[in-house]
């Protein structure tokens, strides 16, 4: 049978591959120095082999594959094809040659047990309607004393530049998840990535929280940017032009105070945690 959940997850993929471009040209850079930090926490050296769950188009695993070098190896596994399309096709232009992509759902990783040496995971549990099950898979997956290193939104309240989207949406009633859809930012209230670790078997977890800047030239070019992904998109369509108009003023109006010299500038904050198996 055909689950509310089934059907999330086959839109989602249908969305992702759309998004796949968009998200490779102006996502990637934006998420960064998340990337950065998480590898640094996880603790990846030379040698390692590392699983790198919901890829994308490539990242961090591409970033990590030259930091385990070549006695390393570095898998990423995602349920968009289009998205691995252009993983493989990064890899190559790079002439990165230790890094695997495979299409796989993160709820149901298919590789043996004791695999690998580090598992990270960015910007892709909080999707995951059963993140529980992801997590405990990760951890299966994991060498004894093998690492995990996530990074998930913190609070709406924090990471403003989907926070102000969503506040507009819910103003003018255009908020309306998809059936079977998880809470973005459930991971991101006090403690609740900590105990989703510990529940998964981890131990000695702990965390951070991570600010950066996202910038925009200007509150139009803010608007352009998130009506193009997914989730905004999806509302959008959803509801009549007067309303998309009404979201549109509320969101502009909600950036003025984030304009510095000309430009917005506006933080979002994650939570990076780790754990050891």
């Amino acid at each position: 049978m055909f689950s509310k959940v089934d059907a999330y997850k086959k839109n989602e993929r249908e969305m992702w591959n759309q998004f796949s471009c968009r998200y490779t040209e102006v996502v990637l850079p934006e998420f960064r120095p998340f990337g950065r930090r998480l590898i640094k926490l996880a603790g990846i050296r030379s040698g390692m082999w590392v699983l790198d769950v919901a890829t994308g188009p490539g990242e961090p695993a591409l970033t990590i594959a030259r930091r385990v070098g070549p006695r390393g190896l570095v898998a990423g596994v995602d349920f968009s094809p289009t998205m691995l399309r252009r993983a493989r096709a990064r890899a190559r232009a790079l002439g990165v040659r230790n890094v695997q992509f495979h299409e796989m759902d993160a709820e149901r990783l298919t590789f043996a047990d004791l695999t690998f040496d580090r598992v990270v995971c960015r910007f892709g549990l909080m999707l995951m309607p059963a993140a529980e099950r992801a997590l405990a898979d990760m951890h299966r997956v994991l060498v004894p004393g093998g690492r995990i290193g996530v990074a998930v939104w913190s609070a709406q309240s924090k990471v403003n530049t989907l926070g102000i989207v969503r506040r507009a949406l819910e103003r003018h009633d255009a908020f309306h998840p998809p059936p079977g859809a998880p809470d973005l930012f459930r991971f991101g209230k006090a403690g609740a990535m900590e105990r989703a670790l510990r529940k998964a078997g981890f131990r000695h977890v702990r965390s951070e929280r991570v600010m950066a800047e996202w910038v925009f030239n200007s509150p139009e070019e803010f608007w352009n940017s998130m009506k193009q992904g997914p989730s905004l998109r999806r509302a959008l369509a959803a509801v009549s032009p007067a309303v998309c108009l009404a979201v549109r003023a509320d969101v502009l109006r909600a950036l003025a105070k984030y304009e510095r010299s000309g430009r917005l500038r506006i933080p979002n904050e994650a939570v990076l945690a780790l754990g050891v198996k």
